[in-house]
């Protein structure tokens, strides 16, 4: 069943990741929980995550922490 898994996946990871290269960084908020959904089922189910959706994940998470700190008055 795995296999079966992942090529039901593969899909919805591929969409995911054009939509998201193709939204402002400042929208991309909903998108990354999204992906973060999709990649904890790989997880789950015992599958590695593809390194271009790794480096993406890091990427938007840390656009994340940079946009809370962006708000902090000084």
């Amino acid at each position: 069943m795995p296999p079966k898994l992942l090529h039901d996946l593969t899909h919805p990871l591929a969409e995911i990741e054009a939509m998201i290269r193709a939204t402002p960084v400042e929208a991309r908020g909903q998108l990354r929980a999204d992906l973060q959904s999709l990649c904890n089922r790989l997880d789950r189910e015992g599958y590695d995550m593809p390194e271009r959706l790794a480096n993406l994940n890091r990427m938007l998470a840390d656009a994340a922490v940079e946009a809370q700190f962006d708000n902090l008055p000084v």
